[in-house]
């Protein structure tokens, strides 16, 4: 009997750590893309939305250009800022600056189809930013409320393809 519950221990600890590896692997799986959003507003020269401050959107509620002199690299694009405290705001929490959608046009989600941004056609809602490919459709897509919850889901199911 001595012998039986060594095995069954053994079998047993097995088991656990077998559940415990499968769980930490499922989780990090899961969260690999938890605050880190694909960015596709890279351009060829590697800026991110044409070189606009994304911090100006939420502090001086405008589209400015960012000097190449103050910048941040991060996502695989490099980030240019009005200034220094822009760039630093951003550096301390860089999910919170960073546009919905990756950068692509938040109106384009809605119908899965995805396009390139005009950086001055953007909206603000719940403190999020949202990019568009024109002033127009930025319209169009306020003017009904259910775009966002419509577009979130799109964007959850676009990012998995577009990561890879």
């Amino acid at each position: 009997m001595l012998n039986f519950q060594k095995i069954q221990i053994k079998q047993n600890f097995r088991s656990y750590l077998a559940l415990a590896l499968l769980g930490l692997l499922l989780s990090l799986s899961f969260g690999a893309g938890a605050g880190h959003p694909v960015v596709k507003a890279i351009d060829t020269k590697g800026l991110v939305i044409d070189g606009y401050d994304v911090v100006a959107y939420f502090t001086m509620g405008d589209a400015v250009k960012g000097s190449e002199d103050i910048s941040a690299d991060w996502l695989g694009g490099k980030w240019l800022f009005a200034n220094d405290e822009h760039r630093d705001l951003f550096l301390a929490d860089p999910t919170k600056y960073t546009p919905q959608y990756g950068g692509y046009c938040s109106s384009g989600m809605s119908p899965a189809q995805h396009s390139d941004i005009d950086p001055k056609a953007w909206q603000m809602v719940n403190n999020k930013l949202y990019l568009f490919y024109s002033i127009k459709s930025a319209a169009r897509w306020m003017s009904n409320p259910p775009s966002v919850v419509t577009a979130d889901k799109k964007w959850d199911k676009a990012k998995a393809g577009l990561a890879q």
